[in-house]
């Protein structure tokens, strides 16, 4: 009887602290969460005049002294481009609880999606029903599949169209975005939706990512109440599924 009523004692002890840990380390990270997006929020301002400052100062200067400041002001951008990403991390991060869903037409968002990162050289294939719906919220639906065709035109635009086709099955909806690029490192697949992780850090530095593009798809998706993964596609090229509700 009594090791029967130590051992129940234990688990619930167990059970009790467990549950204690896991509400202060839930509050821990959004605290930080929320500290990621004042501090992101209070370096627009100052990085924005430095930014201006140093447009009027290189109208002012000529030779060498004017590729200093153009190097400077590279820097400052690259500095302002990760203030952004912050901003849209936290922003998505923050709200995702606070998210209305609606059911809504797929094919408008995505067209949505293609306009914003839309260029000369990349061609963006579209293959969805009018008629696909799901639930979701437009705004942060439309944020993934722009970050996931930017990524997608960065890294694989010179090997040929981008798709983005869409289906139903088993009362989902499936929408996936595909390229034929090189793929990614089959190591790092899992790591890609992780903030501020680049398998080629090299390579984003250079084209201005610091590993928050697929962390902000996730969360987006994540707050529509769905589900993203990745995969490499045979014999070459990238694919990122996001399934919703519909």
């Amino acid at each position: 009887m009594y090791p029967s009523m130590n051992l129940g004692l234990t688990r619930y002890i167990e059970v009790a602290l467990g549950d204690h840990m896991t509400s202060q380390l839930a509050e821990f990270v959004k605290r930080q969460k929320r500290f990621l997006g004042d501090a992101a929020h209070e370096l627009g301002s100052p990085v924005a005049r430095i930014q201006f400052g140093l447009g009027a100062l290189e109208q002012r200067l000529e030779g060498s002294n004017q590729e200093r400041v153009q190097d400077v002001m590279e820097d400052v951008e690259e500095m302002s481009k990760l203030i952004r990403e912050l901003l849209a991390f936290s922003r998505a991060e923050m709200n995702s609880s606070a998210v209305e869903l609606e059911e809504i037409l797929l094919l408008p968002v995505v067209e949505a999606a293609v306009r914003r990162e839309v260029t000369p050289t990349v061609q963006i294939d579209v293959q969805v029903d009018p008629e696909i719906s799901v639930i979701a919220s437009a705004d942060l639906l439309t944020r993934a599949l722009a970050n996931l065709l930017r990524n997608a035109a960065k890294y694989a635009g010179n090997a040929g169209p981008v798709t983005v086709a869409a289906e139903r099955k088993d009362g989902q909806a499936i929408l996936v975005v595909k390229d034929s690029g090189p793929g990614v490192a089959k190591e790092y697949l899992d790591h890609l939706f992780d903030p501020f992780f680049r398998p080629e850090p090299s390579r984003d530095r250079d084209s201005g990512g610091v590993g928050l593009g697929m962390a902000i798809v996730k969360t987006c998706v994540a707050a529509c109440q769905g589900t993203v993964s990745a995969r490499n596609r045979e014999p070459k090229g990238f694919a990122v599924t996001i399934r919703l509700g519909c």
